[in-house]
């Protein structure tokens, strides 16, 4: 399995997120140069998760409420409220679950258009029944925060159970890669 890592920088300290869920990735149109430019392979907008040897790696840009997030779950997951008989759970941190049916994002024209290539995540809870809530994206460029939002919202997990009961899972973490084909 592949692993990548987000690194947020929160105040003085440093919160890694792990993502061990293998991206999904787009694939958009190929290249439209012709004639003597095409012969010059150009990085520009190219990103190296594509596969692009020499390129950048991708700059993800975490929208305002990403950390915050990252810091309640944190925090919620460290209390240990105990009730009669023990601690009742109904939700629990499950970062790296898979989609039982994955997401079908669209690359977008004005992205393609430009030759620019995209690394986004998604950040989500999964409710007890198994769909996508609270979402944020963050990404490489805005213009791939529209269609990774639309496609991880149609995303299916199967439910969780944890000591027979459903559970509301936090903060499941899901890369998208936007890619053009050579």
């Amino acid at each position: 399995m592949k692993r990548s890592h987000l690194a947020l920088l929160a105040g003085s300290g440093l919160v890694l997120a792990a993502c061990a869920t293998s991206p999904t990735r787009v694939y958009g149109p190929g290249s439209s140069q012709t004639g003597a430019a095409a012969s010059t392979v150009s990085l520009e907008g190219k990103i190296a998760e594509c596969g692009h040897s020499g390129a950048a790696p991708a700059q993800v840009v975490y929208p305002d409420g990403w950390q915050t997030r990252l810091n309640e779950v944190a925090q919620k997951s460290m209390s240990n409220d105990e009730l009669l008989g023990g601690p009742v759970t109904t939700e629990v941190v499950a970062r790296n679950d898979k989609p039982v049916r994955p997401p079908v994002p669209s690359y977008p024209a004005s992205a393609a258009t430009r030759g620019v290539e995209g690394l986004c995540y998604a950040l989500m809870d999964v409710t007890p029944a198994g769909t996508p809530d609270e979402i944020l994206t963050a990404c490489s460029s805005p213009a791939f925060s529209s269609a990774t939002y639309e496609a991880v919202r149609d995303l299916e997990f199967a439910p969780k159970t944890v000591d027979g009961r459903q559970v509301r899972r936090l903060n499941v973490v899901y890369p998208v890669q936007y890619c053009l084909q050579d």
